[in-house]
C-alpha cells in the first residue's frame, strides 16, 4: 500500500496472429503437427495440403533460421562502434583508430541477415471439405526456430519485434551453458528442440536438473521423428516431423505408434500429437496477455473501503497486513525525523 493512489499493469509486446481461445468442442483441433519446415512457398503449400489429407487440422509452419547470432538484432548496437555521442568527441589522435572501428562495425552489420517474417499459406488454395465434414476447422500458426550458441544474443533476440510476431518460439541450445540462461527466461519462449543433443550426450547429462526445472516452468521438449524413418544415405515431449520432404510426413496414428520407440505407453501416445500441442498453444497465447495488475490506495481509505480487487485472504489476515503497513509507514516517518534532527 502507498500514500498516493496509483495503478499499473504490465503486458507482453507479442502480437498474436490468431486467437486460439475460447475452445469450444466444435473448434478444438484433433491432431497437430507444429513443425512443418518452410522451404519455399510451393513446397510448404503442398506439405500443408498433404498434412490435411492425413488427418491434421492444426499445423505450424516453422522457419528455422539456424544460428541466431548471424542475424541482426538490437544487440548489435551494443558492439557497433561510432553510434554513441561519446565516441564522436574523441581526441584527434584517436581519429584513425576510431574510423577503423566504425568501418569494422559497419562491415559486420552488412554481413548480418534480417530475421525473416512469419509465413502463412493461403487458405483459399486448400481443400478443407474433409475437415468441415468432421466438424473441425483448419488452423495454422507461425513458428521460428533458432540455434543459440551464445548467451549474450538471447536478451535482445526474444524482444525483437519480428520474433515477437511469431506464435511459437523454439530454441535449439547449441551449447549446454546456454541452458542456464534459458532457464531464467522461460516466459519468453515455448519449445526446446533436442534434435542435436544426442551427438554430445555426455555434456547434457549434468544439466538434467535444469532441464527438469524448465519443464516444470511450462517449457515443452520436442522430438523429431523424420530422421528415424530415413536411411543413412538420405538423412536430413512433442512428436513433430521437422518435415522437409513429402515422404517424411506420417499420419497421426503412425506418429502415435512411433512414440512407443521412446518408451511412451500406448494409452499416453495420443497426447503427444493432440493434448500437449493444445497446451503448448494455449501457453504461447498467454505470453501476449497481461502479466499482472497493481492497485494501491491511501492508508486512510484502506481502513474504510474493501480491497478494490478480490484478495484471497481472510479478514484477520487483511487486518494484519494493514497494521503491518501502517507500522512500517510510521517507522519510516520516525527515521526521517531522526535523520533531520541529526543534520541540524
Amino acid at each position: 500500500m502507498a500514500e498516493e493512489t496509483s495503478s499499473s499493469s504490465t503486458s507482453s509486446k507479442k502480437k498474436k496472429h490468431m486467437e486460439f481461445t475460447p475452445m469450444t468442442p466444435e473448434s478444438t483441433f484433433q491432431y497437430a503437427d507444429l513443425n512443418i519446415k518452410h522451404v519455399d512457398k510451393e513446397t510448404t503449400l503442398n506439405m500443408v495440403k498433404r498434412a490435411i489429407k492425413m488427418g491434421y487440422d492444426t499445423v505450424a509452419i516453422n522457419i528455422d533460421v539456424g544460428d541466431i547470432s548471424e542475424y541482426y538484432t538490437e544487440a548489435d548496437m551494443l558492439w557497433t562502434p561510432g553510434t554513441t555521442e561519446e565516441t564522436l568527441i574523441e581526441p584527434p589522435k584517436k581519429k584513425k583508430k576510431q574510423q577503423k572501428q566504425v568501418e569494422d562495425g559497419l562491415a559486420g552489420l552488412l554481413r548480418k541477415k534480417l530475421i525473416p517474417l512469419p509465413f502463412y499459406v493461403n487458405t483459399e488454395e486448400l481443400d478443407l471439405e474433409e475437415l468441415t465434414k468432421r466438424g473441425k476447422i483448419f488452423r495454422q500458426f507461425s513458428r521460428i526456430t533458432m540455434t543459440a550458441n551464445e548467451q549474450i544474443v538471447l536478451n535482445k533476440t526474444f524482444i525483437h519485434p519480428t520474433v515477437l510476431s511469431y506464435d511459437l518460439i523454439a530454441v535449439r541450445p547449441g551449447d549446454p551453458s546456454v541452458l542456464e540462461t534459458l532457464s531464467r527466461k522461460t516466459e519468453l519462449f515455448d519449445i526446446i528442440t533436442i534434435d542435436r543433443l544426442e551427438a554430445d550426450r555426455g555434456k547434457w547429462l549434468t544439466f538434467s536438473k535444469v532441464l527438469d526445472r524448465m519443464r516444470n516452468d511450462g517449457i515443452f521438449y520436442e522430438i523429431s521423428y523424420a530422421e528415424c524413418l530415413i536411411s543413412a544415405t538420405r538423412k536430413t515431449a512433442l512428436f513433430n516431423g521437422r518435415l522437409k520432404l513429402m515422404m517424411d510426413l506420417r499420419a497421426p496414428i503412425d506418429v502415435m505408434n512411433l512414440s512407443m520407440l521412446w518408451g511412451v505407453a500406448s494409452n499416453e501416445a495420443r497426447k503427444f500429437v493432440s493434448g500437449n500441442p493444445k497446451n503448448l498453444l494455449l501457453q504461447s497465447e498467454s505470453r501476449g496477455t497481461e502479466n499482472g495488475d497493481i492497485c494501491s490506495m491511501k492508508l486512510s481509505e484502506a481502513e474504510e473501503k474493501k480491497p478494490p480487487i478480490e484478495v484471497r485472504m481472510t479478514h484477520l489476515q487483511y487486518n494484519g497486513l494493514l497494521k503491518a503497513t501502517k507500522d512500517a509507514n510510521e517507522l519510516m516517518k520516525k527515521l526521517k525525523m531522526e535523520a533531520q534532527n541529526t543534520n541540524c
